[in-house]
């Protein structure tokens, strides 16, 4: 947990070292119920100590950079599976009719 963010809750909130903490807590898992699940570890990583906050915007910046590329390739793989299918779908039913009118 980010020891800064702590320090500051307990002297700008007033809060004793149980209640901020507590307060931490409450915080993120509020910001991790608004985001995807994928980009959890990003947050954690964020409110660990030992980095500077410009650091950590950039790192978690390029981590969502990654992850959206990923999905992007990943959803356009999937599209190009289907597209592939459908066509294959549509040409079986086309043979199927061609078959069908010369049987008659």
């Amino acid at each position: 947990m980010d020891n800064a963010l702590l320090e500051q809750l307990k002297t700008k909130a007033g809060l004793t070292e149980e209640q901020a903490v507590k307060a931490m807590q409450t915080m993120i898992e509020f910001i991790k119920s608004k985001v995807p699940p994928m980009m959890h570890g990003m947050i954690d990583n964020f409110l660990d100590d030992g980095e500077s906050v410009t650091d950590k915007m950039k790192n978690v910046a390029n981590t969502a950079k990654e992850n959206m590329e990923d999905f992007a390739k990943e959803a356009g793989d999937k599209m190009g599976d289907f597209a592939h299918k459908a066509q294959d779908a549509a040409k079986d039913a086309l043979d199927k009719l061609n078959e069908f009118m010369k049987k008659k």
